[in-house]
């Protein structure tokens, strides 16, 4: 074989759309410039590895559980495929992507997509979690991972998301707090938010999806933007907010840290997986963790821009190419 044939079961789409959708396009990306990867985009072509990603094959559109089951057992979508090569079964190896489940993350404890990657897991050949934390949440779940389980951080294409041109805070002007959301679940932090632009000499700008129910009060916001235009928000702003709770590993931190933003960041689910180190960690008291990071913000910056390798897509993708190349 000359150069290993991937197919991400995912149709990525260049509008804003959450953290798995900009990861996939990073990782697309990524494959796509390697020499020893040929990266299928028609699932009726033929392929050694289908990677799956979490319930999902485009943004909202969950993937059909009869669909992967043929996948397992014939190496096809679907039994006419199969029957048409002569019930002839092809040799499909199949990887899945798992993130957090949403009865933790979300406090939502029936959610179809939690079923959905609770059910591929019995079609994997191997799974790859986002976290240990995400590790932490299916074992509590099912109490026994397969065999072949891989924790791999999430990255980012750093040709959009660095520090080119970028100023950093000088100590003189007011600091600019910068924080992003797709999802408007109470979860993400909203309130917190408008906690920490109640105090003086820091501005918040804010992108993304914010609940009608709750008043941003000082909060500047803007709606959701694409990448390149997300990454200039980042480099505009001198600190990264992230107050969600519980979530198994957050594609924003990457993006905030490869933009060279120390984080000030509730200590819950994978977060202090990927940030401990580079900025400082809250629960109740805002205040002491704003000031963590102002008195530390140099130290912070430099540790960030030495291991500004370990938040791009090229780290984390060589680890997929490494899992694929051992199921072959």
């Amino acid at each position: 074989m000359d150069r290993l044939r991937v197919f991400i079961n995912y149709k990525t789409t260049d509008s804003p759309w959450g953290g798995s959708n900009s990861f996939l396009c990073a990782l697309k990306e990524y494959l796509a410039d390697l020499k020893g990867i040929h990266l299928i985009s028609d699932k009726h072509t033929d392929f050694d590895i289908i990677l799956i990603n979490t319930a999902y094959t485009a943004p909202g559109r969950y993937i059909s559980l009869r669909q992967m089951r043929r996948y397992h057992e014939y190496g096809y979508s679907s039994l006419f495929e199969y029957i048409l090569k002569l019930f002839k079964k092809r040799p499909v190896k199949i990887v899945l992507r798992l993130d957090g489940l949403r009865r933790f993350y979300a406090e939502m404890p029936e959610d179809r997509g939690d079923k959905i990657q609770l059910s591929l897991l019995k079609f994997a050949d191997a799974v790859i979690f986002q976290s240990n934390e995400s590790l932490k949440q299916f074992n509590k779940v099912i109490g026994g991972i397969p065999e072949l389980h891989y924790v791999i951080h999430n990255g980012v294409n750093q040709r959009i998301f660095n520090t080119e041109g970028k100023r950093f805070w000088n100590k003189k002007d007011e600091l600019k707090i910068f924080t992003t959301s797709w999802s408007t679940n109470p979860r993400k932090g909203f309130e917190d938010i408008v906690r920490l632009s109640r105090f003086d000499g820091v501005t918040i700008n804010f992108v993304g999806n914010w609940p009608k129910e709750i008043s941003h009060e000082k909060v500047h916001l803007k709606p959701p933007v694409p990448q390149n235009l997300l990454s200039d928000e980042y480099r505009k702003n001198d600190v990264f907010f992230f107050p969600s709770r519980n979530e198994a590993c957050p594609n924003v931190i990457n993006e905030a840290l490869s933009c060279g933003l120390p984080v000030i960041y509730h200590p819950s689910g994978g977060t202090p997986e990927i940030v401990s180190g580079y900025g400082a960690e809250f629960d109740d008291d805002l205040l002491k963790a704003l000031n963590e990071v102002t008195n530390n913000y140099d130290s912070f910056v430099e540790k960030i821009k030495k291991n500004h390798h370990l938040f791009s897509i090229n780290y984390a993708g060589e680890r997929y190419v490494e899992v694929f190349k051992k199921l072959v």
